[in-house]
């Protein structure tokens, strides 16, 4: 077998052409984890402002349904004709945190 052509020039430029494309491969990967991570601090903030919202809906609901409570038993006690608004319906998925 001949391998006069396998110096040890052609070693060496294989040898940078090989660390030029895995650094390239790196470099490119390091962009998209930058790129990751701060969509996934994005997400994580836009989660916790929607826990938020989320509790404050709930606290709102609560507060109709006691005024809704409140305005029945005054109503009742001023004339017990008058029939007090239903509720409204309260989604499934809401329905564990009321």
């Amino acid at each position: 077998m001949n391998l006069g052509w396998l110096n040890a020039d052609i070693v060496q430029a294989f040898g940078v052409a090989l660390a030029t494309v895995i650094g390239a491969v790196t470099a490119r990967q390091a962009g998209q984890v930058r790129q990751l991570q701060a969509r996934v601090t994005e997400l994580e903030s836009q989660d916790l402002t929607d826990a938020d919202r989320y509790r404050t809906l709930v606290r709102l609901v609560r507060q109709f349904q006691r005024q809704r409570d409140d305005l029945a038993l005054t109503v009742g006690r001023v004339d017990p004709t008058v029939k007090v608004p239903e509720a409204p319906t309260v989604p499934d998925w809401l329905a564990g945190d009321l």
